[in-house]
């Protein structure tokens, strides 16, 4: 008789998680397994539950919170039935962590070769650091090696220190790697490439791969095997490809309903009439040796949406903010049709909802202050009033008016911001990444809501995003920029469905789930 050979590298049963001086469960009997050279993916929206599981297994739970029932073998030991410091030392031998923000995720303060040296197991020997934190590098598909060595992190890409992080999470050759939402921070090329590098390294070295995600897209893309996670328990598991072809819960029908590719497009009812709203003609900026903008030229007309694409370093970021005069131009002209009003007339949503408020005022307070300061013509006695119906506006209960950011969730946070951008009540809006933090079935409510405002009160957006499926369902146009330049234009659907230049097509391939040629 042949016995199995139980090959297993993480096996977690009925995982129960709570708060020490709470009864309330956050994890609730969460089981599943993961085998060597395997890839499985844990998906859902933000307080699913998945990065408190996933951060359990590696020992990094936060100190308020704790293991209630169950158990968690990694590697043939179970870590709950060691000594503290024994259940350390194992986790810390078997598991390496990417976690989802890469700067962070390191110490600003030192050089690269000193983390990456401080990340090799104890007791290697001195002389043979600096080599092993070189060939960590190496394997992680860095080039130059002795520059990045001695790079600091501020100097580094994005994509770059994900690629330090996850050599840091290789340093003790782990049989185990949780990468968590190790993408989310990246424009869609450099997620690609990190995925990439991440499957690369699972064949190579025989990892076993837990992959947290909220983007189901990139769970279809890359996993074998898949948990789907709702208010702390597992509500749908099995193959891939099977529970996302045939899903059997509502809520993971959800998720995939909310992919912004699933989304119908919105489009403008009518032509533009009438002058330009905003003319932007050869403008030029640079920041020392880097050029940023090399002579950008474009065209917004009142209650068109036009959409701004590519990667980070673009050009992007630095054209909006020369466009709401944050930056100033080396040259070239940008014509607004507004004139001394045209501060009052543009306004800005910003990426992150999580930085973009100020965390002592209150989202009446956030709201008070364009109302007061840019003249609307609202009373005094007037603005409780404004505020009520901003609030209605943009879908949040008027209870919220005196809660701090803290006590907002993402998505309500971002729409604290859409709500302030609109209290001075302008005709252009710049949307810098407003959606790319978010969770997808959050994203969704927040592209119909910025869709709905633009229908009712004619805005114009300039809308910024490296995510194509996104700039699909709500612009009208798209202006494709490269390395400060434009290298395509025209109406969405046709440049996106039938894209002339190389560098568009690269990006439509690196969208997760996109079936690569």
């Amino acid at each position: 008789m042949t016995l199995a050979v139980d090959t297993s590298v993480l096996d977690v049963r009925d995982l129960s998680i709570g708060l020490e001086s709470n009864p309330a469960v956050l994890v609730d009997r969460v089981s599943l397994r993961l085998a060597a050279g395997r890839t499985v993916g844990l998906v859902g929206e933000s307080g699913s539950g998945k990065t408190l599981t996933a951060m359990a297994v590696a020992g990094l739970l936060p100190p308020a919170v704790r293991i209630t029932g169950g158990t968690v073998t990694v590697a043939g030991r179970d870590v709950r039935g060691l000594t503290e410091r024994s259940a350390r030392e194992h986790v810390a031998a078997h598991v390496g962590v990417v976690f989802q923000h890469p700067t962070p995720s390191l110490n600003p303060r030192l050089r690269i070769v000193k983390q990456l040296v401080e990340a090799l197991p104890p007791g290697t020997p001195r002389a043979e650091r600096r080599e092993r934190a070189g060939e960590l590098l190496r394997t992680v598909g860095i080039q130059e090696v002795p520059k990045t060595l001695k790079a600091f992190p501020h100097e580094l890409s994005g994509g770059l220190n994900q690629r330090v992080v996850i050599a840091m999470a290789l340093a003790r050759s782990p049989k185990l790697l949780i990468a968590d939402e190790p993408t989310t921070a990246l424009d869609v090329s450099v997620q690609a490439q990190v995925l990439d590098l991440i499957d690369e390294l699972r064949a190579k070295l025989g990892l076993a791969v837990l992959l947290v995600s909220h983007d189901i897209g990139v769970i279809a893309d890359r996993t074998d095997d898949v948990y789907v996670m709702s208010d702390g328990a597992i509500v749908e598991s099995g193959p891939t490809a099977e529970v996302l072809a045939l899903p059997q819960h509502d809520y993971t029908r959800q998720l995939l309903d909310a992919q912004p590719g699933r989304l119908p497009p919105v489009r403008a009812t009518a032509p533009p009439e009438g002058p330009p709203r905003l003319e932007v003609r050869n403008v030029r900026r640079a920041f020392g040796r880097h050029t940023a903008l090399d002579g950008v030229d474009l065209t917004l007309h009142r209650g068109q949406a036009l959409g701004l694409v590519g990667e980070s370093g673009s050009g992007k970021t630095t054209l909006a903010r020369i466009i709401v005069g944050l930056e100033r131009a080396d040259s070239g002209t940008v014509t607004p049709l507004g004139g001394r009003q045209w501060r009052r007339e543009v306004q800005y949503i910003f990426q992150d909802p999580y930085s973009s408020l100020d965390p002592r005022l209150t989202v009446a307070q956030t709201l008070r202050e364009p109302l007061e300061l840019n003249h609307v013509g609202v009373a005094r006695a007037d603005i409780p009033g404004r505020i009520d119906a901003l609030l209605d506006e943009v879908e949040l209960p008027r209870g919220f008016r005196d809660r701090l950011p803290s006590e907002l969730s993402g998505g309500q946070r971002q729409r604290v911001g859409i709500a302030r951008a609109l209290a001075s009540e302008p005709s252009l809006i710049v949307a810098d990444e407003p959606v790319s933090a978010l969770d997808l079935s959050v994203q969704a409510r927040i592209l119909r809501l910025l869709a709905r405002l633009r229908a009712e009160h004619g805005l114009t957006y300039l809308f910024i995003s490296h995510d194509l499926a996104v700039v699909r369902y709500l612009c009208d146009d798209v202006v494709v920029l490269r390395a400060g330049r434009v290298v395509e234009h025209g109406p969405t659907d046709e440049v996106l469905e039938r894209p002339a230049h190389p560098y568009t097509r690269s990006l439509l391939d690196a969208i997760p789930g996109r079936k690569r040629t």
